[in-house]
């Protein structure tokens, strides 16, 4: 594949995202639907407090009619982005009109959406920042260092690890008790992938556990990871064995929420078909940590 071929598929995902974005702005929502494709999943706050989980066409058509008479969107700001072939990542900070409160209100959002179809979007992931942290704190004359960023970061590479090798203990201690777990059920074989509805540590920990013993997940690597504050977005490659068969792998997308507590208020995201594990796909790739042989990260002193 020639240089120019070959971010093709990236600037196609783009063209996608940015399509369905431009369709929400000044149309009320008139030929949004033209923009979303077959099987869509969409996760996303209907308004502050009402997290919505919502699969199918005909029922994404009716949100999208139903949502003019709360809202209407008057601008995005994107502050971040992270684009690949079958998905686009933006921290965005919009405004919108909320139509009873007769007044426009800026907020700090993450979005993903999926863009796998080749007639637009099939998946639109979103949650919206609730809490300020303080900023970091450092001696005069000295740079801080962004420790509940790094904080965040452990907290990731812990519960991976947990979920690769089903550790349940581990996971609930990392997970907000009214946390929203979203994510695609591999355990289930529809066209178009399925989508988990779980507003509890209680229920994620019950689905995690059925799905750790079905798919028999053997390692995870990290694709890409965006780390903040407030959020981590994860893209991983998980491999697999699906009812102790052949092995599988899947590229997931997520979005992991933190609350101003520290703990995982949900994993938000979708992921492709199953598919024949890549050539270099068992080799564990995307460490977060390196050191000197021997010595783990946390006996490295900062100062």
């Amino acid at each position: 594949m020639t240089a120019s071929r070959s971010i093709e598929p990236v600037l196609a995902s783009l063209i996608k995202s940015e399509r369905h974005m431009r369709s929400e702005y000044g149309t009320k929502m008139v030929g949004v639907m033209d923009t979303v494709g077959e099987h869509p999943h969409f996760v996303m706050p209907l308004e502050p407090g009402n997290m919505a989980i919502l699969s199918g066409f005909d029922t994404i058509d009716a949100m999208y009619k139903g949502s003019v008479e709360r809202a209407d969107p008057k601008a995005s700001r994107v502050i971040k982005q992270l684009a690949s072939d079958w998905y686009v990542f933006i921290e965005n900070v919009p405004t919108r009109y909320w139509i009873e409160a007769a007044k426009p209100v800026t907020a700090q959002t993450v979005t993903m959406f999926v863009t796998d179809d080749p007639n637009g979007i099939t998946g639109e992931y979103a949650w919206q920042r609730a809490y300020v942290t303080p900023p970091a704190e450092a001696a005069p004359g000295e740079v801080p260092l962004p420790e509940r960023e790094l904080t965040n970061l452990k907290k990731h590479d812990s519960l991976l690890a947990a979920l690769a090798v089903g550790d349940i203990a581990a996971i609930r201690a990392l997970l907000e008790t009214q946390c929203v777990w979203a994510q695609r059920d591999y355990m289930q074989d529809v066209k178009g992938g399925a989508v988990t509805d779980l507003r509890s540590a209680t229920s994620a920990l019950d689905y995690i556990a059925r799905w750790h013993s079905t798919m028999q997940p053997q390692k995870v690597s990290v694709i890409n990871r965006m780390v903040t504050d407030w959020y981590v977005f994860s893209e991983e490659l998980w491999i697999m064995q699906p009812g102790g068969g052949p092995a599988r792998q899947c590229r997931t997308a997520t979005v992991y929420p933190l609350s101003v507590g520290g703990l995982f208020e949900g994993a938000l995201g979708f992921g492709r078909d199953m598919e024949d594990p890549a050539p270099s796909a068992a080799i564990k790739l995307g460490h977060a940590y390196w050191t000197e042989p021997g010595v783990d990260i946390a006996d490295v002193p900062a100062s």
